[in-house]
């Protein structure tokens, strides 16, 4: 979907269009749920934080004047809901089971281990900006407004998050050669 069609899906739910809220959930869902669960390692909580943002969100959606903001509107929705939901519950980190489809051979499952080792090893901004930019697809822009911070620090995080990936990974590729 380009931002144009977007725009236009969240001008039409503003007006009232069930299909286009629909639509708009059907598109963001999935990555809101990656993100959620990024946040808090909880499939529940993640679950639960995304319903209650789009809640919040469609109760607001009136007051909405950018149409081009919304996507940000809804991850920064999703990331203060989780943030609520783990304030009350005091729950930490735990896998999801079941989470990553099984990859066709034992050397690419162990890559992927890995990278999610490496991500997971990482600090919790960094970690955010990761999946924000590389999952969700956000813009720096629209990273900074979920994580209420200024672009420049969004490619600082992000570089940074790069740097100690790839750290992560120089030793390992010496061992391949």
């Amino acid at each position: 979907m380009n931002q144009a069609e977007h725009d236009m899906l969240v001008i039409d739910a503003q007006d009232g269009s069930r299909r286009a809220l629909d639509v708009l959930v059907r598109h963001h869902h999935e990555n809101l749920l990656r993100f959620a669960y990024s946040l808090c390692g909880d499939a529940g909580l993640a679950q639960d934080a995304v319903q209650d943002g789009w809640i919040k969100v469609a109760g607001r959606l009136r007051a909405l004047n950018d149409p081009r903001a919304f996507r940000g509107w809804i991850y920064h929705a999703v990331r203060w809901r989780v943030a609520d939901l783990l304030r009350r519950a005091d729950r930490r980190d735990r896998p999801l089971d079941g989470a990553e489809p099984a990859p066709p051979d034992a050397e690419d499952r162990d890559r992927r281990i890995d990278l999610a080792a490496a991500i997971a090893g990482l600090p919790a901004t960094e970690r955010q900006a990761l999946q924000l930019f590389y999952v969700s697809g956000l813009a720096i822009a629209e990273i900074g407004v979920v994580l209420e911070i200024p672009p420049g620090t969004v490619k600082s995080r992000l570089h940074r998050a790069r740097n100690l990936l790839k750290q992560c990974f120089e030793g390992e590729d010496d061992d391949h050669r």
